[in-house]
């Protein structure tokens, strides 16, 4: 019961939050404007979030628990590659009533050039948590080279994913991110020679 509570509360804030920073800019709303317009106080909005930010940022971090998680999912007979794009295209996948809240999210995101440099940050930051992950998969070799290559696969498939989900929230329309992720992992396959006619 008391989990549910929780959830509620998160939900609450996090709406209204979206809500003020839709009206106002984010910049320009503060948490006392959030608890105030939430009817809650400043001590409870801190006891949920640790900042703004944090309440922005909460999904950013959920989709990345949840392709590790996916990740670690991935049949063990799988490369690196294409374990870890099947991952990030089974995390992508939204369901229709969801996309407009969650490219809203995006475009917060991008408007704010503080909260834009901390997703930066946090994205360069879970490329070692993918790698990591990914290491766990080929248990048994020797992780100094591999491991060097399994860095680059996952830095190249993290900016790849990073720049789709960008181009989804500004040009995407009602599709689903994975569609727009799914195409630019096949321009990174396949579509090199493309650009050099």
């Amino acid at each position: 019961m008391r989990d549910l509570r929780t959830q509620e509360i998160r939900k609450h804030l996090t709406e209204v939050a979206l809500r003020l920073f839709d009206d106002n800019g984010y910049d320009a709303v503060s948490v006392d404007n959030i608890a105030a317009i939430a009817g809650v106080s400043q001590r409870t909005f801190f006891r949920y979030f640790q900042s703004k930010d944090d309440l922005v940022l909460q999904y950013e971090r959920s989709l990345h628990a949840r392709l590790l998680a996916a990740l670690a999912q991935r049949p063990p007979e799988e490369g690196p590659v294409t374990a870890l794009r099947s991952a990030y295209l089974e995390t992508a996948t939204t369901t229709a009533g969801h996309r407009a809240r969650i490219r809203r999210r995006g475009q917060l995101l991008a408007a704010s050039p503080a909260l834009r440099s901390r997703a930066s940050g946090e994205r360069t930051a879970g490329v070692d948590d993918i790698t990591g992950v990914l290491a766990l998969r080929r248990s048994g070799t020797d992780p100094g080279e591999y491991e060097w290559q399994l860095r680059v696969i996952a830095t190249a498939l993290s900016a790849v994913a990073a720049e789709a989900w960008t181009r989804w929230v500004f040009h995407g329309g009602d599709t689903d991110p994975a569609d727009q992720l799914a195409e630019a992992f096949s321009l990174l396959t396949s579509g090199w020679d493309l650009l050099d006619e």
